[in-house]
């Protein structure tokens, strides 16, 4: 039997950290993407997989992009985090 050899390509996933978050690229964002990138922003410095200078930098560039309201909603999630307490 032939193996398929011009079959479809399947995409590669690319870990959001391992993106290159140029501005131009954040930018073009929505607001509920960028909060889910700050959500995973800070699960991934909680594990490990990216520096804590690194992820404070982006963090800054992300939170900078939110509209007022979301900006809150983020505000109030760092304090929560930052007193250890549960959603």
């Amino acid at each position: 039997m032939a193996r398929k050899s011009a079959g479809a390509v399947r995409p590669v996933f690319h870990a959001p950290m391992r993106i290159d978050w140029t501005d131009d690229r954040l930018q073009t964002l929505s607001q509920e993407q960028l909060l889910s990138l700050l959500d995973n922003l800070d699960h991934q410095r909680a594990i490990g997989r990216i520096e804590s200078d690194a992820a404070a930098t982006l963090d800054r560039r992300i939170s900078a992009l939110l509209t007022g309201r979301n900006g809150s909603k983020r505000r109030k999630q760092v304090a929560v985090a930052a007193v250890g307490e549960p959603q």
